[in-house]
């Protein structure tokens, strides 16, 4: 199941890396939705109003964007790092995942089978912090 957390944590960087430039992209066309609303030429031009309110959705969805994508690349090193709040971290994100169709639902199936298996839940150690392997500290003896 090692495999499989690290294949399902690179998945999620490409997934993260394409949201954030597709978050950039859009912020680019905001900014050029925003350049046509303070062009000297649009007093004349009646449609600054709605210049503005797509340059206000581009800045939006855009943010959104970028901001799913760090959310992401943070819980696709956690991952690998195997700390134990990627698990749930990645959980949430795939169930969010499911509406983009059709690649985020194919990513958000295979994150359940890899996060929710028992096999998975071992290697990320319980929910309170515990590591695989670590052992309990032993009292020294009186």
């Amino acid at each position: 199941m090692t495999r499989h957390v690290d294949l399902l944590a690179v998945l999620y960087q490409i997934w993260g890396a394409l949201a954030l430039v597709t978050g950039l992209a859009l912020i680019v066309l905001g900014l050029g939705a925003l350049a046509v609303v303070t062009s000297a030429q649009h007093a004349a031009y009646e449609g600054g109003l709605l210049a503005g309110l797509t340059a206000f959705t581009f800045f939006v969805f855009g943010t959104g964007a970028m901001l799913w994508g760090g959310a992401h690349l943070v819980t696709a090193k956690a991952a690998r790092r195997r700390r134990h709040w990627a698990r749930m971290g990645g959980v949430a994100l795939a169930v969010l995942n499911l509406f983009f169709v059709p690649f985020g639902t194919a990513l958000a199936i295979y994150a359940f089978w890899v996060l929710l298996n028992s096999e998975s839940r071992r290697l990320f150690g319980a929910a309170g912090g515990a590591r695989p392997g670590a052992t309990e500290p032993v009292a020294p003896a009186t």
